[in-house]
């Protein structure tokens, strides 16, 4: 039993993200290559809340959307309480983790990693966390 207010979510989130993507493209000059920075970062000059509108549509997948709706249809609202571990350390990333990241201009945990150990123990660890994915 699919609602109306359902699609209308969905739209809102797959069309803000559209029309937010028109928008930066249409700005953008004319005859200019686009280099990595650019491309996937913004060029780091994105503010806040189009930076966290992308994000959370890079973090949504359709096997999400229809995954947690239909688990929470079947089984009720308690996965809500894994929300609450990120309202704990929200405040924790956004204040400390974020700005130290931002300041030394890397975009992942895994450009950190070889700065504390060697190269052979960064590919493992990066190995392990690809492995861990695929579980």
């Amino acid at each position: 039993m699919v609602h109306v207010i359902e699609y209308v979510i969905f739209t809102i989130i797959v069309g803000g993200n559209i029309i937010l993507g028109l928008c930066f493209s249409f700005r953008k000059r004319a005859g200019h290559q686009d280099d990595t920075d650019e491309v996937f970062l913004g060029n780091r000059s994105l503010a806040m809340f189009p930076l966290a509108v992308s994000v959370l549509a890079s973090m949504m997948s359709a096997l999400g959307i229809v995954g947690f709706t239909a688990h929470y249809y079947a089984y009720g609202i308690h996965m809500v309480w894994g929300l609450v571990p990120m309202l704990l350390t929200t405040p924790v990333i956004t204040a400390i983790i974020v700005p130290v990241f931002y300041k030394l201009k890397i975009t992942s945990v895994f450009e950190v990693i070889p700065y504390y150990v060697n190269a052979h123990l960064a590919a493992f660890g990066d190995f392990l966390a690809s492995f861990w994915q695929v579980l």
